[in-house]
């Protein structure tokens, strides 16, 4: 197993220490712009959101 992944792995009971991520996406070929808050520990999507289309 690699090292950089086991590394990234939290333990069991963790508290998840949320982070807020803006990325592009493609939904049916028409960009749209999301926030995704993430686990800083383990990078679990905690949760996702469509924003607005994003501009071509």
């Amino acid at each position: 197993m690699n090292d950089s992944s086991s590394a990234r792995k939290a333990g069991p009971g963790h508290t998840h220490e949320a982070v807020t991520e803006h990325a592009l996406r493609q939904r049916a070929g028409v960009p749209y712009e999301v926030e995704r808050v993430v686990c800083l520990a383990c990078r679990r999507v905690l949760a996702e959101r469509t924003l607005r289309r994003a501009a071509a």
